[in-house]
């Protein structure tokens, strides 16, 4: 049995890098359009991705159990994030863009994971080859590779829904369809119609066309990867506006957005989950901009700035508007728990989602509650359904399987010689998948000077954070590893 499992295991990985090598044709195309000194490392990288795809393909004979169960499908999962990022890697170090083969899997990584945390310190002086790789990876990896895969290739069977319950975590998985690939289609439909809209806005607003492209990328991702070192700061507040616009999109899960474009907006209206993200941003940008407004720069500005960066922090997209470190504490640990909380479930952001933070007060109160009026019965309801208790159980779990992990990482990064503000907030954006963070690895900052144990500490939290800790950790269970499920 487990042979049969490992057989599929290697034989999906191989179509996956197939694809992947795909993309990276796409960068290579760019890379000599536009005559950069990356053709050479985006081919070999193409070729070297492609050729271990076919071998993974052709030469693993195809198991007897071709159906891909649950428990194959947190394997599957699980691998092919680190397997994309791994050959994803090799652009950036067979060209000599960093360091060392680590270096190159962390901004992998950063980039699949849609973190943007990154070790390169001029971003600027990059190829547009490789600069549209990494938008590129900040786009596969925001939507999730296996929706991307379920859409195009007819092979996975019945095991669909398995492979999108292990990628597509937390309480709240709406299927746009009765089958599993016409609901992945429709996710990348919209997906693609929105990146090519706010490409076409960015363009119009002024950015030029290739920056549009990117960053139209990185935004509906919520990747937050820019072609410009200062991130957004240096665009026109029309720019900015746009970017805030295609943002709040990114924070919001497929399902209302395909109610949006099918006219169902009572759909909308009652979703719970929708309601408190709207009100969140609007709450903490004002609170933001009453505690930060600067006369220096104006009123516009200072709302603007307020409003840019509480959206992209609660969508985990990571772009940077203006140096946030120059606000109180007060704005910072607001933006601290919006990073801790991030947008909707079912999105293309990060953290621990709003559907969790709205049933963990719920539980809550409920508790509360029955603390004085210990005989009555008080089911705990959401959009007014009753939550099943199994749900409240696993947000509980993934709740506090977040805090001790960030609590780990924080303890360790200290021990590391790290210094505490800058371990809490790296520690918290990297589970968030957010990038940016406080102190030296704030706003403007990279992970350039951090060490590599602190990197692979990084990289780890990148990666849990991206499959919400769960699809990962239950892999290290030995009841995983039975014959039976």
């Amino acid at each position: 049995m487990i042979k049969q499992r490992f057989l599929s295991l290697f034989r999906v990985i191989g179509i996956l890098l197939m694809l992947e090598a795909f993309f990276m044709l796409l960068s290579l195309a760019i890379a000599i359009a536009y005559g950069t000194n990356d053709i050479l490392p985006l081919g070999i990288s193409t070729g070297i991705t492609l050729i271990v795809g076919l071998s993974l393909r052709v030469f693993i004979r195809k198991p007897k159990q071709g159906q891909i169960d649950r428990k194959l499908g947190y394997m599957i999962v699980a691998m092919i994030w680190l397997f994309m990022s791994l050959f994803g890697a090799l652009p950036y170090f067979i060209g000599g863009y960093t360091q060392s083969y680590f270096d190159a899997f962390f901004e992998s990584m950063s980039g699949f994971s849609t973190t943007s945390a990154t070790i390169m310190t001029n971003i600027e002086a990059l190829p547009n080859g490789i600069l549209f790789w990494r938008s590129l990876t900040n786009w596969i990896g925001g939507v999730g590779i296996v929706v991307i895969v379920i859409s195009f290739v007819p092979f996975f069977g019945g095991g669909g829904m398995s492979l999108f319950a292990a990628e597509v975590t937390g309480p709240n998985k709406d299927k746009l369809s009765p089958h599993i690939r016409t609901t992945a289609k429709i996710i990348v439909g919209i997906y693609v119609g929105l990146t090519l809209l706010a490409a076409l806005l960015l363009w119009a607003g002024g950015m030029e066309g290739f920056d549009a492209v990117c960053h139209a990328f990185s935004t509906l991702s919520s990747g937050g990867f820019s072609t410009k070192n200062d991130s957004i700061s240096l665009y026109s507040p029309l720019i900015q506006y746009i970017l805030i616009l295609f943002m709040i999109p990114s924070g919001i899960n497929f399902p209302i957005m395909y109610y949006a474009i099918k006219g169902r907006f009572r759909r909308i209206v009652v979703n719970e989950e929708f309601k408190v993200y709207i009100y969140a941003i609007l709450v903490a940008s004002s609170i933001i901009f009453l505690l930060s407004y600067d006369t220096s720069i104006g009123l516009e500005a200072s709302l603007r700035h307020s409003l840019f960066q509480t959206v992209s922090l609660i969508t985990s997209s990571g772009f940077i508007s203006y140096d946030y470190a120059l606000w109180g504490s007060s704005e910072s640990l607001i933006l601290l728990l919006l990073m801790f909380s991030g947008a909707m479930s079912g999105s293309t952001t990060g953290g621990l989602k709003i559907i969790r933070i709205i049933i963990l007060f719920k539980n809550a109160r409920q508790i509360i509650k029955r603390s004085f009026h210990r005989r009555a019965v008080i089911p705990l309801k959401f959009e007014k359904q009753i939550v099943d208790p199994q749900v409240v159980h696993n947000v509980l779990i993934v709740f506090l399987l977040f805090t001790i992990t960030f609590v780990v990482a924080l303890l360790v990064l200290v021990g590391l010689g790290m210094g505490f503000v800058e371990a809490a907030g790296a520690s918290v954006s990297c589970l968030s998948n957010m990038g940016t963070g406080f102190g030296e690895i704030g706003a403007f900052g990279d992970y350039s000077n951090v060490s590599y144990p602190a990197k692979a500490i990084f990289v780890s939290l990148m990666y849990l954070g991206r499959l919400e800790l769960v699809t990962v950790l239950v892999l290290f269970m030995p009841s995983f590893w039975k014959k039976r499920f």
